[in-house]
């Protein structure tokens, strides 16, 4: 995943310095410096007109000044460069594990309920429970805004097509497991992965949103979107129905 640490040392070098808990400190501390002041507008005031400048503040100094434990010559070791740094940053950030753990939560969550609630019970829940840890989750903040803002970079490019490639057949196993339990039928031309991407659009879209508008049913916009849509995706869409045997 770090592409650019400890380049002038050996492969096995390279590797070990990698995955050691100081270069996981000094990464965390760079996202905590990006959550301040690209999230919170706590740090210095950046010029949101150059996209370069988004790491401006991101110093070596500033980190070092958070971990006494830290030394400028254990950054060097790891970064020679201070764009070497912020590259290795940005993969840190889009890195998957974060999203393979909240699919393991879902996953979970998923199992438990469907043995006692309905369909649209276990929906609501879900669909709840899925804004809500995106909310207040910065780093999936922060990932948005750098997919927008810089959409052509090789590790943004590389976890939007990791996210197709190996998390949403993961969601599309979900709904298709959950579909089962209670007989849910698809709809002929569809496929699981069309309803896993699709409801992920939804959700990328409530969280524009912020979750502070509602529909006029007086729903929220992700739990409406995917009531709207799932006549489409389902032949015998089953909301109401009673908890399944």
């Amino acid at each position: 995943m770090l592409h650019h640490i400890a380049l002038a040392a050996r492969a096995e070098t390279r590797i070990r310095i990698a995955n050691s808990p100081e270069t996981r400190q000094f990464l965390e501390l760079g996202l905590s410096l990006l959550r301040e002041d690209v999230l919170r507008h706590t740090g210095p005031v950046l010029d949101g007109s150059d996209k370069s400048r988004l790491f401006d503040a991101v110093s070596r100094e500033r980190i070092l000044a958070r971990d006494e434990s830290l030394s400028t010559n254990m950054f060097r070791r790891r970064w020679n460069l201070k764009n070497h740094y912020t590259e290795d940053l940005i993969a840190y950030l889009f890195r998957l594990e974060p999203q393979r753990t909240r699919l393991d939560e879902m996953d979970a969550t998923a199992d438990r309920l469907m043995v006692s609630v309905s369909f649209g019970e276990l929906v609501r829940t879900l669909s709840t429970a899925a804004l809500e840890q995106a909310m207040t989750d910065e780093l999936s903040s922060l990932r948005m805004i750098f997919e927008v803002t810089l959409p052509n970079h090789p590790r943004v490019r590389e976890f939007a097509a990791a996210q197709h490639e190996l998390l949403l057949p993961r969601w599309a196993a979900i709904y298709e497991r959950v579909a089962a339990a209670y007989r849910l039928e698809l709809a002929p031309g569809r496929t699981w992965t069309d309803v896993a991407l699709i409801f992920n659009t939804l959700l990328h879209g409530a969280l524009v949103l912020h979750g502070q508008h509602r529909l006029s049913s007086g729903e929220d916009v992700l739990l409406g979107g995917i009531r709207a849509t799932l006549s489409s995706l389902v032949t015998n869409d089953l909301w109401v129905d009673p908890v399944h045997r």
